[in-house]
């Protein structure tokens, strides 16, 4: 346990390697969660002045931190690219009466970054509109009967704003653990790179002076970085939870179980990549390189939908497209450990493969 021991003390006795475990994992995740917090501006011109133009707008005043302005069409240009408001619509004229018709109502949009928080003031908007239109066709287009059924709708609308903010907590955490990622991906270079840095003093050559297999040494050191990789997992996740009331689906445990399940395909990743380097600089440069494609294709930052076909289908070839759809199913569709098996199962094949190939190229680690 002697190995195991000083793995563990030469990871957490330097400041920026813990650095880079705990405490900018913890900033990131917190800063963005400040960001979050902000009210999204939003500016509106109406320019229909109808009952339903009117309750979108008093809808979206409603919204969970949703600061809307009323602006004149003029007025539009200048505030978003000074970034007054952060979003505008106008309500064109015949809005309602589009609606009544079953046709689409026309809304202009303007915007200059298309932030996450956007996508789901957005998307509330084309829910309100679709359901106008289900509206307006259910009582065959009469507008009589459309009014009387328009003022039943408002009753139950309370229930449609609560969902729509529980989507917006939902995307906080799901950025929250897609920063994670990130960082578990640095651990893995971060913590695996100390077998290259031991072959590259001659450490490494000299353990074995003792009675201690290759075996041995790497068994240990590789149980010190998984260690390293379930308490950085713990440390960041109990954070989110609990020190910024993100929700993390049904049950927090199920998500702390499918991060220790990537956490060792990271170990193993890491293995990988100090087996193909002979020294740790290129190890760090390489992990570097493919962290941002990988935290890309993996739809870490953005939903998947948001991404075109042919390259969620690359994706799939790739850990972090696993991960991040396990931590879908547990945010969005409220699913248990038993949903996830899948995921993890597949994330264990990965870490498999990286390892066996680590161990397939351990002639370079004893060379």
């Amino acid at each position: 346990m002697i190995i195991f021991k000083t793995a563990i003390k030469r990871i957490f006795k330097n400041k920026i390697k813990v650095l880079i475990l705990l405490i900018l994992p913890v900033a990131f995740i917190a800063i963005f969660a400040l960001q979050s917090d902000a009210p999204t501006s939003i500016g509106v011109v109406d320019m229909d002045n109808s009952t339903l133009s009117k309750k979108l707008t008093d809808n979206l005043k409603k919204m969970h931190k949703v600061k809307v302005i009323i602006i004149d069409e003029d007025d539009i240009y200048d505030k978003v690219v000074s970034y007054q408001i952060e979003y505008a619509i106008i309500l064109k004229a015949g809005f309602s009466k589009n609606i009544l018709s079953g046709e689409n109502p026309e809304v202009d949009e303007f915007y200059i970054t298309e932030k996450e928080k956007l996508f789901y003031i957005r998307g509330y908007i084309d829910n309100f509109m679709n359901n106008m239109k289900l509206l307006a066709s259910g009582v065959g287009f009469d507008k009589v009967r459309f009014e009387s059924a328009f003022s039943d709708y408002n009753n139950s609308k309370l229930a449609v704003l609560n969902e729509a903010n529980s989507d917006k907590s939902s995307s906080q955490s799901r950025l929250a653990m897609g920063i994670l990622v990130q960082f578990m991906l640095y651990m893995s270079v971060i913590t695996a790179g100390i077998i290259s840095e031991d072959k590259n003093s001659g450490v490494f050559y000299r353990v074995f002076y003792a009675p201690v297999s290759i075996k041995g040494y790497l068994l240990e050191n590789l149980s010190a970085f998984l260690i390293t990789g379930i308490l950085q997992v713990i440390t960041i996740i109990t954070f989110v939870r609990y020190g910024l009331g993100f929700e993390l689906g049904n049950k927090s445990f199920n998500m702390y179980i499918l991060y220790i399940g990537f956490s060792i395909v990271c170990v193993s990743l890491g293995v990988l990549l100090v087996s193909l380097f002979k020294k740790p600089i290129y190890t760090y440069i390489v992990a570097v390189l493919i962290t941002s494609p990988l935290l890309m294709l993996g739809g870490c930052y953005w939903p998947k939908e948001f991404m075109p076909d042919i390259i969620v289908k690359i994706s799939r070839f790739i850990p972090t497209y696993w991960v991040m759809s396990g931590v879908d199913k547990l945010l969005f569709e409220g699913k248990g450990l038993k949903d996830i098996i899948l995921e993890i199962c597949i994330l264990l094949i990965f870490s498999g493969i990286f390892f066996s190939g680590g161990l397939f190229k351990k002639v370079d680690v004893c060379s």
